[in-house]
């Protein structure tokens, strides 16, 4: 097994519980351009998909609106954002991966500006070596780009590295990328297990303790202890 030099985050679902904010976002949206309310947090998680744009097509939302939707979701997010909370795991998680030495990462899909805002709330952007948000690259999830460019920032290579998602797309850039893949299933996560497990994702797990230990694990493997 390879060893792990540097990881990669998802934020959403994954980091931070911000699924509430997300759906609340996205329903003030399309009823502000015409296409009425989400009716609930379990509708938005079963239909939810990347990249947004294909997600919105579903929804019968036309190309020409997408402008005015996204504009719409942008002024709604920063209200709904009081409910989101970082999970009771994830410092004493990064903490201990910053003592390893461990290069620590961001690849993303939550708007640049709002993310730093997350990070910064909750004490946690000094973990991070690069952060790439929504807006510093133009492609997303299931796109391997938002992960390759944050290997190119930090000067690390696949095959040492590892992508930590919670949705179907995040295992399937991780996989194209030739990275490690983490999937991430809590209790109201973005994808339940069956959807992660059927892109057969090289470790599922319930929360960060478990990626810390099976991290460890590897990495004493590689190293012959």
């Amino acid at each position: 097994m390879r060893r792990i030099e540097t990881i990669i985050f998802d934020a959403s679902g994954v980091l931070i519980d911000d699924i509430f904010t997300v759906w609340k976002a996205n329903s003030y949206a399309y009823e502000a351009c015409g296409f009425g309310k989400i009716e609930s947090a379990e509708k938005f998680r079963e239909l939810f998909r990347l990249p947004i744009r294909e997600f919105h097509r579903m929804m019968g939302v036309p190309d020409d609106v997408m402008p005015k939707l996204e504009k719409a979701y942008r002024q709604a997010y920063p209200r709904c954002s009081c409910h989101i909370k970082v999970f009771p795991e994830v410092r004493t998680v990064l903490e201990e991966l910053k003592q390893k030495k461990l290069h620590l990462a961001i690849a993303s899909n939550i708007p640049s500006l709002f993310l730093k805002e997350h990070l910064r709330r909750f004490d946690i952007d000094k973990y991070f070596a690069a952060v790439t948000g929504q807006d510093d690259c133009k492609e997303q999830k299931p796109s391997p780009k938002p992960i390759l460019t944050t290997l190119e920032t930090l000067g690390s290579e696949p095959e040492e590295s590892a992508y930590v998602g919670d949705m179907e797309e995040d295992i399937m850039a991780g996989k194209q990328a030739r990275v490690y893949t983490f999937a991430v299933s809590r209790e109201g996560s973005y994808h339940p297990s069956w959807k992660l497990k059927r892109q057969n994702p090289d470790f599922l797990i319930s929360d960060l303790n478990e990626l810390l230990s099976i991290v460890k694990s590897l990495n004493c493997s590689a190293c012959g202890e």
